[in-house]
């Protein structure tokens, strides 16, 4: 969503024009889809009093839309095949008024939000001081100098543990940058005072050996500071991993749902390390060239002023060259880094369904798919390189030319006698030395994009705001019955769009209540707002009359028990896996659990029983051992709460009469939620309760629903199941 001070062209032009009428604007949405439904611009734009549909024509623009906000009765948001469309409602007329992918979804999103607070008929002016919009902040511009400096700042604060380490590595550096300058200098009393004056062997040999002490001296404090630095760069990039690590596993749903897997990899596996090769090749190189051309740069001006000022000529061409160059490429490597995340995704999609993709016979299409993101990776790098590699000789070039300037002048001065030949050698071996680092350092335009990009998205991910583990006023180890309340609960995972409604129900300790509806019904984000995945938008759900959100998150969630459809399982041991809840419990709690879950007969029969390996996913299992297991899990938990998500379907009838008879011991107690998709698990329920399109329609028991004939009665006509309804063995 963009602010009014980065409203662009031509947006000022037209809002400026429509000030009078329209009031001062408030904020405008891009759209990337435009009338003919080709990727091009058009901008939704809100003002005081109007909302405006503007499309760019040339360098000015052309409004489709002008509408007052208060003849808007209806905006919304239409998912259309592959776009969505702003729906509005004005003077009784449907209106399509731009259309958008996901792209730039979220900032539609957002803005809908917004103007359904002061759209409609009762707007007044003042209506913006009681709904006050909070502008976002722009995207930050990674390729700034600014940001730079902002991820320095950050990089330096994070190996604040590490002070001492560092600061004795920064001080051997420059023990290292004052011990290069002496060569040159000893080089220059060889030439003036030994080799160029009779009889002075006997400075030879002190001379050299100074000279190889100071390279002897030079290789250790070389050796030294590099052992340091590298270790301190695997330490922070070893920190780095481990506190990404920690904070994923922190973070809410609702951040992975905007994430792609292999882009989160990508930040672990390639942006983490940019951290390590900061510490060890960055900012050491930074450190050490710098000192050597300050150092340098003293010493040249006091040998030869004018001299000094020939070699410092070419440099501001160079800094600003490099500036330029660096903001240019910063852009490609961001590029590049998303190209890179999308190819993670493919990868991890493509193993993770390696049985798909060979039951389909689909080995050569996933392949070209692979091929086709490999290839744009490949472009994207090439675009950096192909760059980067064009302007470092006309740097170099830039550079040399000091070297010829000193060469023509210097050669001059001793060809007068006003300067003497191992001053020149002098000079030039200082020219090399001083030459080397700005190189260096303007090389760094090549790779401080790369890195910076790498690193603040690293930071990204750990500053992601995490879940509320601890809220304020937190009851603290609440002892639960199992008596859930919904109040007046309303969600939506967008804020325009509630996914449920309207709903109030209370469930007593113990009691089993089956979850009745159409496939996107909201019967599974009834379950999530109860583990507290995500938080109602209104209402409250509530556990033995304590607000789930006045509830430390772990105490929550250790009275809930979650049995899934298609269990999930970590590759280790089968141990380890029923165990994960309680990896410190006894052996013998452990075999009770998997006995009471039917599963200990089968475990046995194992290769390794208890100790077998499972695999990822627990692949060498079948669906109803993976199942058993889930529940043998469970029961080891012991939650207050538990919640069946259909864990009988697709399995044989032999095995599902085992897995019955797990659940009905599973349940004894418990208040539970039955997640129900073909509706055979159910009529044992205490109560079910129906959802259609997010609204509680009907709550009762099997036979009660039946005989009112409503939706309940309809869904059960639709799954032509009436006559085999099964309850679970208890």
């Amino acid at each position: 969503m963009l602010m009014t001070e980065t409203f662009p062209e031509p947006l000022h032009g037209i809002l400026h024009s429509q000030h009078k009428q329209a009031g001062p604007p408030r904020f405008a949405c891009r759209a990337d889809v435009g009338t003919d439904g080709r990727m091009s611009d058009t901008f939704l734009a809100v003002t005081t009093s109007r909302l405006l549909v503007i499309a760019p024509v040339g360098h000015g623009g052309e409004i489709l839309h002008n509408f007052a906000l208060s003849d808007i009765t209806k905006i919304s948001i239409e998912p259309m095949a592959g776009v969505s469309a702003l729906h509005t409602v004005v003077a009784g007329q449907d209106l399509r008024l731009l259309r958008f992918t996901h792209t730039v979804a979220d900032d539609f999103s957002n803005a809908v939000e917004r103007l359904q607070a002061v759209c409609g008929p009762n707007y007044r002016s003042d209506i913006w001081d009681r709904y006050p919009i909070i502008e976002e902040e722009a995207p930050p511009d990674w390729s700034s100098h600014a940001a730079h400096l902002r991820t320095f700042s950050r990089l330096w604060a994070f190996c604040g543990p590490h002070w001492r380490t560092l600061t004795t590595a920064v001080m051997i550096t420059m023990v290292a940058s004052i011990i290069d300058l002496l060569p040159p200098y000893l080089t220059k009393i060889l030439v003036d005072d030994v080799l160029t004056v009779p009889n002075q062997f006997g400075l030879l040999v002190p001379v050299v050996l100074a000279l190889v002490l100071s390279r002897i001296v030079h290789v250790i404090v070389q050796i030294w500071s590099g052992r340091m630095m590298s270790t301190l760069g695997d330490r922070l990039a070893f920190d780095a991993r481990s506190e990404l690590l920690r904070v994923l596993q922190l973070l809410p749903l609702k951040y992975y749902d905007t994430q792609q897997s292999g882009g989160l990899m990508a930040r672990i596996a390639r942006d983490a390390k940019s951290i390590h090769y900061f510490w060890i090749d960055f900012a050491p190189q930074l450190i050490q060239q710098g000192l050597m051309v300050i150092g340098m740069s003293a010493v040249l001006f006091a040998m030869n002023w004018q001299l000094a000022i020939l070699v410092l000529a070419p440099i501001p061409i160079i800094v600003v060259a490099s500036v330029k160059i660096e903001k240019y490429l910063a852009w490609y490597y961001g590029k590049s880094w998303d190209r890179w995340a999308t190819f993670f995704e493919q990868i991890t999609d493509s193993l993770s369904g390696i049985r798909v993709v060979k039951i389909f016979a689909q080995e050569q299409r996933q392949s070209e798919r692979m091929h086709d993101e490999n290839e744009k990776v490949f472009e994207s790098e090439r675009n950096i390189h192909v760059r980067s590699r064009t302007v470092r000789p006309i740097l170099a070039f830039v550079v040399s030319i000091g070297g010829l300037l000193v060469w023509w002048f210097g050669g001059q001065q001793v060809q007068q006698g006003t300067m003497t030949l191992g001053t020149l050698i002098l000079f030039f071996g200082y020219l090399a030395m001083f030459y080397g680092p700005v190189q260096y350092l303007t090389s760094m335009a090549d790779w401080i994009p790369e890195m910076m990009t790498a690193i603040t998205r690293t930071f990204e991910v750990i500053d992601s705001p995490a879940e509320t583990y601890e809220p304020e006023g937190a009851v603290v180890d609440p002892h639960i019955e199992g008596r859930v309340e919904f109040r007046n609960v309303m969600f939506g995972y967008l804020a325009h769009q509630p996914v449920l409604q309207d709903l109030d129900v209370t469930i007593e300790p113990g009691e089993m209540i089956g979850l009745v509806g159409h496939s996107g019904a909201g019967k599974s984000t009834f379950i999530k707002l109860l583990c507290r995945f995500y938080t109602v938008d209104e209402g409250a759900i509530l556990i033995d009359g304590i607000d789930i959100r006045q509830m430390r998150l772990t105490d929550l969630r250790r009275q809930i028990g979650y049995v899934e459809q298609d269990p999930f399982l970590f590759a280790g041991s089968v141990s380890d896996n029923i165990a994960y809840g309680n990896p410190d419990v006894e052996r013998d709690r452990l075999i009770e659990a998997a006995i009471n879950a039917n599963a200990h007969e089968f475990i046995l029969k194992l290769p390794d029983g208890y100790d077998t390996l499972v695999g990822e996913r627990g692949g060498r299992l079948s669906g109803g051992e993976r199942q058993r297991i889930a529940i043998a899990r469970a029961i080891l938990h012991d939650p207050r709460i538990l919640i069946l998500d259909e864990p009988t379907s697709a399995l044989d009838l032999e095995t599902e009469k085992k897995i019955q008879e797990a659940l009905g011991r599973l349940m004894e107690g418990r208040t539970t939620f039955a997640i129900a998709h073909r509706l055979s698990t159910l009529r044992d329920a205490d109560r079910l309760l129906v959802l259609k399109q997010g609204r509680p329609v009907e709550l009762g028991t099997h036979d009660e629903l039946m005989a009112r004939e409503g939706e309940y009665f309809q869904l059960v006509q639709l799954h032509h199941n009436v006559s085999s309804l099964v309850g679970i063995i208890g």
